[in-house]
């Protein structure tokens, strides 16, 4: 199973729809007081992904329980456990991969989300090329449904690996997955571009 397949996996509800064996773990979750409001926003990371992420106000970091070693947020903040999917009216993962280009790296997550088990596609409601923390990216906005109802997402994926290509002609690009439901009490659409948009490239990522 490839990066980009683990990163969709469990977006889509539970059992028939969980790509990848669930894994039973600890909630990891952080509170936000005045220190930390001082030092800066919180940021959703991990030990194999070249970016991060803000962590808006209204989420925080969970366990992926369809594969934890990719980071994850959901909102609202008393969504946790193992059911951090079903619970959530917003989530966003973050990955980082390889392929030959930001466009092919962002469309094999979005194509993956969309043909999922008990997904039904919906619209491209805008993608391109877009400049994500100060490079050459892609993102593409897109609706689908569930047996929960429709959500809105978009994936951006951008370089932080070496210039050249390796003999596969690939590179390492990171993705940013963030999709959010209808369902009430959900965050605003604006949410979106407000994680996107705060992307930055780790040290390791070159």
């Amino acid at each position: 199973m490839t990066r980009t397949d683990r990163m969709a996996s469990g977006t889509i509800g539970r059992a028939s729809q969980v790509l990848v064996t669930v894994l039973v773990l600890l909630v990891v979750a952080g509170g936000c007081g005045a220190d930390d409001e001082a030092a800066g926003p919180l940021l959703l990371a991990g030990p194999t992904t070249d970016i991060v992420v803000a962590i808006p106000t209204g989420w925080h970091q969970v366990i992926n329980s369809a594969n934890p070693i990719l980071p994850q947020m959901v909102a609202p903040t008393n969504c946790l456990g193992r059911n951090e999917v079903a619970c959530a009216t917003g989530l966003a993962r973050i990955a980082t991969t390889t392929a030959p280009t930001a466009e092919v790296a962002a469309e094999g997550v979005r194509n993956a989300v969309s043909t999922a088990p008990g997904v039904t596609p919906g619209s491209s409601l805008s993608r391109g090329p877009a400049r994500l923390a100060q490079r050459d990216g892609y993102r593409h906005r897109f609706t689908f449904s569930n047996q929960g109802g429709p959500l809105t997402a978009e994936v951006a994926a951008l370089p932080t690996g070496a210039a050249a290509p390796d003999p596969q002609g690939n590179r390492s690009f990171s993705v940013v997955l963030v999709w959010l439901t209808t369902k009430p009490g959900a965050p605003a659409v604006e949410v979106i571009d407000e994680v996107v948009d705060s992307v930055n490239v780790l040290e390791a990522g070159r």
